[in-house]
């Protein structure tokens, strides 16, 4: 299952206490809530139980949490990605994924999502991957329509954004 989720430059592997500095600085970064629906800082505390309620099961929880590391290297972690919203029912999870601002636009969140998307639709026999991306999140898009999503839904005026209503996107990729 390991070889699911790595490739010859990016692994993702399970949260660990370890990781309690970094998420806590990426959860708390304030560009980072436009995307999340957070409003307000998250405490070391609740970091720290979200690290020890992730190595539950995606089955009983519906989530599953990742680290992104560049394999190889001695460089530290590049970001954070979650299945969430899983529904072994409909074989559908949806994504999301955080990338530490010096590592953005290097490639690392579109290996990630590749990487993620075929753990979803090999392992966890998903039939669609789905994300949701604010209307302001251009390259984004850009990204998701570049790995083959497809932009199928949008909720117009739907989150409340630095001042003004955004409207929110629905990505959907297909396993076939």
């Amino acid at each position: 299952m390991a070889h699911l989720l790595e490739n010859d430059d990016l692994r993702l592997r399970a949260l660990s206490q370890d990781d309690l500095p970094l998420l806590e600085a990426w959860e708390n970064d304030a560009e980072g809530w436009l995307s999340s629906n957070t409003i307000n800082p998250l405490s070391k505390d609740f970091i720290q139980q979200y690290i020890t309620t992730s190595s539950r099961h995606i089955m009983e929880t519906g989530t599953m949490s990742l680290i992104i590391e560049q394999r190889g290297t001695s460089l530290a972690a590049l970001g954070h990605l979650v299945l969430y919203d899983y529904t072994p029912l409909h074989c559908r999870t949806g994504i999301g994924i955080y990338i530490a601002p010096e590592h953005r636009r290097s490639g690392y969140a579109s290996e990630g999502i590749r990487l993620a998307c075929h753990y979803a639709f090999e392992q966890l026999r998903c039939q669609q991957v789905y994300a949701e991306i604010l209307a302001y999140n251009i390259p984004s898009q850009r990204m998701l329509l570049t790995l083959g999503f497809e932009h199928t839904a949008t909720l117009p005026r739907w989150q409340w954004v630095r001042g003004d209503y955004q409207d929110l996107y629905y990505y959907q990729k297909w396993n076939e």
